[in-house]
């Protein structure tokens, strides 16, 4: 049985009246990829980011290796725990002002360039190009680059095939699953493309109303009854 790598318990999120979050649970475990799906503003990112520690939250805990509740860390500690953390973000969130060469080297300037380059099948000569000269496939495979280049205990991939059409989606979807696959990494994919899930899900947690609604095997997620889930499916196809 896989280690238990994320507990989080009771886990409450609200902005300002808006309730996002409400008590949820859940359990993520070592070397897993999740896919967390649901409607777009069912809090699937901002789950994501209390997690990561890149939000607050007004109640519950989030345990990592179950130990060191996020909400109690120090700044320290909390600078610790987001670095256990690789991320994939919607928009790829690279700087515009660098080059692709400067993007990757931001973070870590001895990084091996060519052994990161041939792990996203891209070639030296998009290093001098600039973000808003590469397409939008490109730039998420140098945004997944950036996000395992310090060999992240956790990866998280929010909506990693957005914006893509399906040729290139796919692409994406088998990159990602070879990178999980080879590095045995946990991994957490925020998504409401089906495509995804089934290509390198192991684990659904279906999100509604500000919990998991549904959670279980990737393969079972198509003989669910949940009704809910069946039309979320039935949606997005």
């Amino acid at each position: 049985m896989r280690k238990l790598k994320i507990e989080i318990k009771k886990l409450s999120k609200n902005f300002k009246k808006r309730k996002v979050l409400k008590d949820l649970d859940l359990n993520i475990y070592e070397s897993e990829s999740l896919s967390i799906i649901g409607e777009s503003g069912s809090g699937k990112s901002v789950l994501a980011r209390c997690i990561t520690g890149l939000s607050e939250f007004e109640k519950g805990k989030i345990l990592i290796d179950n130990s060191n509740d996020v909400m109690k860390m120090s700044s320290t500690s909390l600078n610790k725990h987001i670095s256990k953390f690789g991320i994939l973000f919607q928009n790829s969130a690279l700087l515009d002002s660098l080059n692709i060469e400067e993007n990757l080297k931001f973070t870590n300037k001895n990084i091996n360039l060519s052994e990161i380059l041939n792990e996203i099948n891209l070639s030296k000569k998009i290093l001098k190009k600039f973000p808003a000269e590469l397409s939008v496939g490109d730039q998420k495979r140098i945004g997944l680059a950036r996000a395992i280049l310090k060999e992240p205990e956790i990866l998280i991939l929010d909506e990693p095939t957005t914006g893509l059409d399906p040729l290139i989606s796919n692409q994406i979807n088998i990159l990602v699953k070879s990178i999980v696959e080879k590095k045995k990494i946990t991994a957490v994919t925020i998504t409401h493309d089906m495509t995804s899930v089934n290509e390198y899900g192991e684990k659904v947690a279906f999100l509604k109303n500000g919990k998991i609604e549904w959670y279980g095997n990737a393969k079972k997620i198509y003989s669910t009854k949940n009704k809910n889930l069946k039309n979320f499916i039935e949606g997005v196809l």
